[in-house]
């Protein structure tokens, strides 16, 4: 009589009793499982993504606390002393002395000058009369680039060339002769300036994309 063996089982502990169809359902469970923990995984990697990239947005980069938001202080250019942000209560009184010619911070005018026949900020755009710093100041406190040019002569070409180098809507930028520069060029921005005697489009565009919406009170696209 040939022996009889028993057919050994594999299955685990925790399944033995278990009807296949029983078996089938755990598993489907136990894959619902897995599957309810991978979405969990996800929506929580994509909450964390969102809120970091809104903090990006929000919070300003290279902050300079005594300063306010937005001032780039790791920039290849170094700091210009910090004459304040304070506005002139009259509008009318001047706000220098100031440390650097164009200024580029300091006491500004807020609103419109009827004296000068200006606004503080001015309107973004190219202008052919020289503009007064308690004027610029503010342009440049709203994350501005001055562009500023001081010939003994008529100088067309350096007019022409800083032109090309501001967009077709000037919003963020200011262009205006300024007179008693040491040099024929300075271009500027909140607490940073660059002097040129030749329009240099690399030294240029670099200033411009370290320091444009860096300042107090940057807001991308400021109308004024």
């Amino acid at each position: 009589m040939a022996d009889t063996k028993r057919k050994a089982t594999t299955r685990p502990d925790s399944r033995r009793g278990m009807t296949k169809g029983q078996i089938r359902e755990e598993r489907r469970e136990r894959s619902r499982a897995r599957a309810r923990r991978k979405r969990s995984i996800l929506t929580f990697a994509g909450v964390l993504f969102a809120i970091v990239f809104i903090t990006a947005l929000v919070v300003p980069q290279n902050n300079n606390s005594s300063t306010g938001g937005g001032l780039n202080t790791g920039g290849h250019i170094a700091l210009d002393p910090d004459d304040g942000r304070g506005h002139i209560e009259n509008n009318t009184d001047r706000g220098g002395p100031y440390s650097v010619v164009p200024a580029t911070s300091g006491p500004h005018w807020f609103g419109a000058n009827t004296a000068a026949a200006v606004s503080a900020p001015a309107r973004w755009g190219r202008y052919v009369e020289a503009l007064p710093d308690e004027v610029l100041v503010h342009n440049l406190e709203h994350g501005g680039i001055g562009f500023h040019y001081d010939c003994e002569e008529a100088c067309p070409e350096i007019v022409k060339a800083l032109d090309d180098l501001i967009p077709r809507s000037p919003v963020q930028y200011i262009m205006s002769p300024y007179a008693g520069m040491p040099s024929k060029i300075a271009i500027t921005a909140w607490r940073h300036h660059l002097y040129l005697d030749e329009v240099d489009e690399e030294q240029i565009r670099r200033f411009i994309d370290e320091y444009k919406d860096r300042a107090p009170e940057s807001v991308q696209g400021n109308q004024f």
